[in-house]
């Protein structure tokens, strides 16, 4: 009963999209997933693929997500077990900005739907993700996702556990 309160609070907590993204906001997560859904080069490294979207994460974001990508189950008994953009261990289509709203000046909160689903086709129903970018020297940064689907949490806090988990 507990956990289900929690998670209705925080989901309560976020503020409705009020007003249109930026142009730079949508760029960034459009090109972020223009890059996920593409085919993968089997030729290429999956690593060095993910560094090309460096530029998209503010550099403590994309330091935990690089560092969460190289644990393994193996040799570290933990790893990243889902697609961090949409919140599935299925297949990612695509996604559409749905609206924003402003936390300050310099930092805004994006409401993207997450079009997933298995063997080539949508499921249908989207997955809602919240999506906080930090506006640094004129460029709209990805800082932390908020999953709003199921159990509500924030990707940076899970890096965060996950990389150097309490005994």
């Amino acid at each position: 009963m507990l956990p289900l309160l929690a998670t209705s609070l925080i989901a309560f907590t976020v503020p409705a999209a009020d007003r249109p993204c930026p142009r730079g906001v949508i760029d960034q997560i459009d090109g972020l997933y223009q890059w996920h859904v593409k085919p993968v080069d089997g030729n290429e490294d999956p690593d060095k693929a993910f560094s090309s979207q460096r530029q998209r994460f503010t550099p403590s974001l994309f330091k935990l997500l690089l560092e969460a990508r190289q644990l393994t189950p193996v040799r570290d008994g933990r790893f990243i077990d889902f697609d961090v953009f949409s919140n599935t261990q299925v297949s990612t289509y695509g996604a559409k900005v749905s609206g924003c709203s402003a936390k300050n000046n310099n930092s805004i909160q994006a409401e993207v739907a997450v079009d997933v689903g298995l063997r080539g086709q949508s499921s249908g129903t989207p997955r809602r993700l919240l999506y906080k970018l930090n506006n640094s020297q004129g460029s709209w940064r990805i800082n932390n996702i908020t999953y709003l689907d199921g159990e509500v949490f924030e990707l940076r806090r899970y890096l965060q556990k996950l990389i150097q988990p309490t005994p």
